[in-house]
């Protein structure tokens, strides 16, 4: 995917040495813990790419939010493509990526895990960081903190199973 490896390794780091804390007010808690390393590096990473604030909490924010979506097959991946079929012009690699994935990770044959939700979402940042100036961008800021927070503090998955529409959705593709 467009140069967002840096953001899929601190997701493999996280993926591969993480402990029982979740949510960032966990990791903040606990010290330095591979959560705390994607709560820095993510941002600082997104920092020095877009070269803005804004954009900098924009892509992180969105790899963030496809993470904490990223609890039950295919969840991530399928907002990844709601995101790339609203923002347009996604960069043709990643959703590939995506598209390849898609069987797998619906079957249970594989997952995303946090190397690969976080790097989508920052796909998705970077694009929407292009498509989004000014006051969207803004709007686009305090609604993704507004899911980000409601996801710290409650979880995706009851929204979705407690949502006919949103579970129908959620069982898109995946084996029963």
């Amino acid at each position: 995917m467009p140069g967002v490896l840096p953001v899929a390794l601190v997701g493999a780091v996280d993926d591969r040495w993480s402990g029982p804390e979740r949510g960032f007010r966990s990791h903040l808690a606990s010290g330095s813990t591979t959560g705390v390393l994607k709560l820095v590096g993510i941002p600082l990473w997104a920092l020095v790419r877009t070269r803005s604030l804004t954009g900098a909490t924009l892509v992180a924010l969105f790899a963030n939010a496809l993470n904490q979506l990223d609890t039950r097959p295919g969840r991530a991946l399928k907002a990844f493509g709601v995101a790339a079929l609203v923002l347009r012009r996604m960069p043709r690699r990643a959703v590939a990526v995506a598209v390849l994935l898609a069987p797998y990770d619906l079957r249970e044959m594989a997952m995303l895990g946090d190397a690969g939700a976080n790097a989508l979402g920052a796909v998705v940042g970077l694009r929407s960081v292009e498509c989004f100036t000014g006051r969207r961008r803004i709007g686009a800021i305090f609604v993704l903190a507004g899911l980000n927070l409601y996801g710290e503090r409650r979880s995706f998955g009851h929204l979705i199973e407690s949502t006919p529409v949103l579970r129908r959705l959620d069982r898109l593709g995946r084996t029963p």
